[in-house]
């Protein structure tokens, strides 16, 4: 019954992305209410079962993955009460992160309610949601209209596409396949039906087609094997100084687009960078590059048009987006809050996962960190909820049920040794 309401809930939760409803004067999306109750539905269950074996796990998890959302939270507070800062402002930024911090609460109730298995039920509902998109939009266009566009659309890699096509560009669900692919591909002899799994996820990721998610997919892919041939020790720390060199890189990407580089390469090279110069163009008047630069706090993006410069006095969910996450992110939380960032999102989870959960799962999670290394560098995808759900799932999920039954056999012992030391004393 668990199983059913889930599924259920998850595939109404990835369908129903788009769809919006009114409370309060605000607009909010339907999906926000599917994952309150799938936690609320995990809470249901921990009251009844009380796994501790599982709930001692992912307690330590879920504030691990949750960290890169709450740095920002914390330097954009300093931030609002610094500049005294409107409470629409200050709405808009926690209403962008408090759905972050959701994605991690959902996909830590996904494997408290299924535990290792959870993995295969949030990926089911979100192929089961692809396919009712799917069967939507072939039933209003038809199945001929479909795949004449279905069929332009690969062979021009994106560069043609059709109303039909358009309706089923998700980006955020195509994104979220990635951690999924990498787990199928680097766990392919213990995955349950393992060319079933990869035949659903390349459809339904070639139907919301992105081009960046093919290099993105494979630096990570590439990454989590070469480090994943060398020893233990050595592999961690070949881990760790490629979050080192991602971090850097970072940096001066942002450095180099303050300082025009997007210019020089159009002037230069005849690049289409496809409105990018311009819009950074009108990025770079509010920030700077220097360590006392405060940040503008999050949710800044939205009260300006990038494209135009025109600043708002309120913000807006419509504006254009920054496209480039590593410039957003330090725009919003400043000099000392991005790199407090880039550590929290990096280095630290890296050195947790190999630290706790060993080589395999810390090789997955590099692979992880550099797929979304290329998206944040091209594109929104930080605050895509679907993605980061899968992103804090699948390295969760991996040999969860092993750690909790060890976790509640040292606390076991602990209790024991404890309560036999309380009737020695007396």
């Amino acid at each position: 019954m668990c199983s059913v309401v889930y599924m259920l809930l998850a595939t109404g939760m990835f369908f129903f992305q788009d769809t919006y409803f009114s409370l309060g004067g605000m607009e909010l999306s339907l999906k926000n209410p599917c994952a309150l109750a799938i936690v609320f539905l995990a809470l249901l269950n921990f009251i009844a079962t009380v796994r501790l074996d599982r709930l001692l796990v992912l307690s330590r998890h879920t504030a691990v993955q949750a960290l890169p959302y709450l740095i920002p939270l914390v330097f954009s507070s300093v931030i609002w009460v610094s500049t005294r800062a409107e409470s629409a402002a200050v709405l808009n930024g926690v209403s962008m992160i408090l759905p972050q911090l959701l994605s991690v609460m959902v996909a830590a109730a996904t494997l408290y309610l299924f535990g290792g298995r959870g993995l295969w039920y949030c990926l089911g509902a979100m192929c089961a949601a692809n396919f009712i998109s799917v069967l939507v939009v072939i039933c209003v266009g038809g199945p001929a209209a479909f795949l004449q566009e279905f069929y332009t659309l690969l062979v021009t890699f994106t560069q043609e596409t059709g109303p039909l096509m358009m309706q089923l560009e998700t980006h955020d669900l195509t994104f979220a396949f990635g951690p999924f692919l990498l787990y199928l591909l680097l766990h392919w002899k213990t995955s349950p039906h393992p060319a079933l799994w990869l035949a659903l996820i390349a459809f339904f990721s070639l139907v919301g087609l992105k081009r960046i998610a093919f290099p993105a997919l494979a630096l990570g892919l590439l990454a989590a094997l070469l480090v994943r041939r060398l020893p233990d020790k050595a592999a961690r720390q070949t881990a760790l100084c490629a979050a080192a060199a991602m971090m850097a890189v970072s940096f001066l990407y942002i450095t180099g687009i303050r300082y025009g580089l997007f210019d020089y390469l159009e002037t230069h090279f005849g690049l289409d960078t496809k409105g990018r110069a311009e819009l950074f163009a009108n990025v770079a008047p509010y920030y700077d590059i220097s360590f006392p630069y405060l940040g503008r706090g999050t949710g800044f993006e939205r009260t300006v048009e990038w494209f135009s410069g025109v600043e708002y006095g309120v913000p807006l969910r419509t504006q254009t987006q920054i496209h480039n996450d590593f410039l957003r992110m330090y725009l919003n939380i400043g000099f000392v809050g991005y790199w407090v960032w880039l550590w929290s999102w990096l280095p630290a989870r890296l050195s947790y996962w190999f630290r706790r959960a060993g080589k395999d799962v810390g090789c997955l999670f590099l692979g992880i960190c550099v797929y979304c290394f290329v998206l944040y560098a091209t594109d929104n995808t930080i605050y895509y909820p679907y993605t980061m759900i899968a992103c804090a799932l699948v390295p969760m999920a991996c040999e969860l049920d092993a750690q909790a039954e060890a976790a509640l056999e040292r606390r076991c012992a602990q209790w024991s040794g404890g309560a036999h030391g309380e009737l020695n004393e007396l």
